[in-house]
Formats: C-alpha cells, sequence, structure tokens
C-alpha cells in the first residue's frame, strides 16, 4: 500500500531549517520533487495506452507470441495500477500540503525581503541568521542535557562574529569572552583579540552598497 513521503507535522516542524527563508528554501526543493512525481501520472497513463494500441495493432496483424507478450506486459501493468494511483493521489495531497505551508511562510517572510532580491537571494542573505539559530540550540540544547556547551559548538561559533554576538547577548556566551584571530601575514605566527566594530562596519557598507545597487537596477527597468 502506498504511503505519503512526509506528514503535515514533518513538513511543518522536522524539516531542515530554524528560520522562515530556510523554512521555504527546503519546502520549495520538496515541491518540486512531488510535481515531478505528478507529472509521471501523466506519463504512466500515456504508457498504458500505448500499449493497448499496441495490442489492437498485433491482434490485427501481429504473431501470437507478440499477442501474448503484450498481453502479459498490459496485466501486469494492472495489477500495479491500483497502488500507483493510490500514490498519485498521496501524491496530489502533499503537493496541497506544501503550497499551504509555504503560502503561510512567506506570509511571514515577505516582509523581510530586501528590496530587489529574489528568493535564492534571500536564502544567501538568511544564512548566517539561520547559521546563528541552528548554533544556539544545538548549545542550548546542550546545556540543558549536559549543563555546558561542547567545544565543537563553542568552536563552531566563533566561526563568525555574527553568531558569537548574538549568543552573547542573550547570556550563551560570557560576555567578557572575546574572539582570538591570527595575523594576515604568514610569517607573523601572532594571536590578537578580534575587533567586532571594524568587522561589523565593514558588512554593513557592503550590504548598503549592495541594496543601492540594486534599487539602480531596479529604476532603470
Amino acid at each position: 500500500m502506498a504511503s505519503k513521503m512526509n506528514h503535515e507535522f514533518n513538513y511543518r516542524y522536522q524539516v531542515i531549517g530554524h528560520t522562515p527563508w530556510e523554512k521555504i528554501k527546503t519546502l520549495q526543493g520538496f515541491l518540486e520533487g512531488r510535481v515531478v512525481a505528478a507529472k509521471l501520472e501523466e506519463v504512466s497513463k500515456m504508457k498504458y495506452q500505448a500499449k493497448i494500441e499496441k495490442l489492437r495493432h498485433f491482434q490485427e496483424t501481429g504473431l501470437k507470441y507478440e499477442i501474448l507478450e503484450l498481453e502479459a506486459e498490459i496485466l501486469e501493468a494492472k495489477s500495479y495500477w491500483e497502488m500507483e494511483e493510490d500514490g498519485f493521489n498521496l501524491n496530489r495531497d502533499e503537493i496541497k500540503i506544501l503550497n499551504k505551508l509555504l503560502e503561510e511562510l512567506y506570509v511571514i517572510a515577505n516582509p523581510t525581503r530586501i528590496e530587489g532580491y529574489t528568493d535564492e537571494e534571500m536564502y544567501e542573505a538568511n544564512a548566517a541568521n539561520e547559521f546563528t539559530v541552528t548554533i544556539a540550540r544545538e548549545i542550548q540544547a546542550e546545556m540543558l542535557a549536559n549543563g555546558r556547551p561542547s567545544a565543537a559548538k563553542i568552536g563552531n561559533a566563533m566561526s563568525n562574529p555574527y553568531t558569537w554576538n548574538a549568543l552573547e547577548s542573550v547570556g550563551l556566551i560570557p560576555k567578557e569572552t572575546k574572539m582570538l584571530e591570527g595575523n594576515i601575514d604568514p610569517l607573523q605566527i601572532t594571536l590578537k583579540v578580534a575587533e567586532d566594530n571594524n568587522f561589523f562596519e565593514t558588512e554593513k557598507t557592503l550590504i548598503i552598497d549592495i541594496k543601492d545597487r540594486k534599487k539602480g537596477i531596479s529604476n532603470v527597468g
């Protein structure tokens, strides 16, 4: 008996993504797969009809063994038809579920869309946000289970100042803790405390520049 690939509960709560844009990205991938599967229903029907037409032709002009072989193929196809039909119906149900969930998520996510950005560009813009929420929840889970986060998760959090500062702001990282960084000169093996402000000012300038260029392209169009 056919069964759904995923239940609505799984699509809503268990798929990859802690932030709306990441969930949209994941669900769009599932939807594409379900839409392709739906198209196979028409392919299956066309192949079956082709066998019927071919049998009619063989019954008029073909040899006995050709007719028997084709009749066997048609019987075999019929034996699977009920299961296939059930699967196609369940697939259509999943498409409805996915479209409903995506509609809900776009209501939440679209107000945050950067002007002129496509979905793919928003996935990229949201990457640091998704990573931060993921690491924060993993650290929180470790603290609840073991009383402290693992060294591996703290190391992951050190990968970028966005995540580090966000964790610090909610108390998951002690405020006095500073990240270390190396020297840009490979022959100077030294360490220094990372200067967060300089990094964020640079990133802020880049983001503003990208937004301005997007607006310019939009106005030209």
